[in-house]
């Protein structure tokens, strides 16, 4: 059974952006076998970037907003380029910059809402391994940028359109 990438969304009261355009020469996913490597997608909603760095004043509801931006984002970019042949099978890895002013050192706890994120749109299968790691400058000034990489499976031909495997 397979479940909407775009429906699990509505039901959490999210909806997925456009996908960004790569801002550079690269692309914004590579599926090699089986496995999704989605580009780093920093915190930017339309043209206005959710900016950092972040210190022990920053509002955790920023920090909220920002993490769920980078994290609809890249499944914006998955959702693009996700065959239709596949599903998302589970999440692999998280991997998180988080720009910070000098002392800060709670980087895990600003990448904690983009893990709850994923497993509230994944179940069990958005447990994933991760990485939180403290720099001192982001593309456009940017709050957190993430790098996403997803395992896929394949699906039947009567499934269409983006979608969560849900078989354990």
């Amino acid at each position: 059974m397979t479940i909407d990438i775009a429906g699990r969304l509505a039901q959490l009261g999210l909806t997925l952006p456009e996908a960004p355009s790569p801002r550079g020469v690269y692309v914004g996913a590579v599926i090699y076998n089986g496995i999704a490597y989605i580009s780093g997608q920093v915190s930017r909603i339309g043209d206005e970037i959710i900016t950092g760095p972040v210190d022990r004043d920053t509002p955790p509801n920023v920090i909220g907003l920002a993490a769920r931006t980078c994290v609809l984002r890249a499944l914006s970019v998955l959702v693009a380029t996700l065959p239709a042949t596949s599903a998302v099978d589970r999440t692999l890895f998280l991997r998180g910059f988080v720009n910070v002013a000098p002392g800060f050192a709670n980087h895990s706890q600003v990448m904690d809402e983009a893990s709850t994120l994923l497993h509230d749109i994944f179940g069990e299968r958005g447990r994933h391994a991760r990485s939180a790691v403290g720099v001192a400058s982001l593309p456009g000034n940017g709050l957190l940028e993430i790098e996403l990489t997803v395992a896929l499976t394949p699906v039947t031909p009567e499934h269409t359109g983006p979608s969560i495997d849900t078989q354990q």
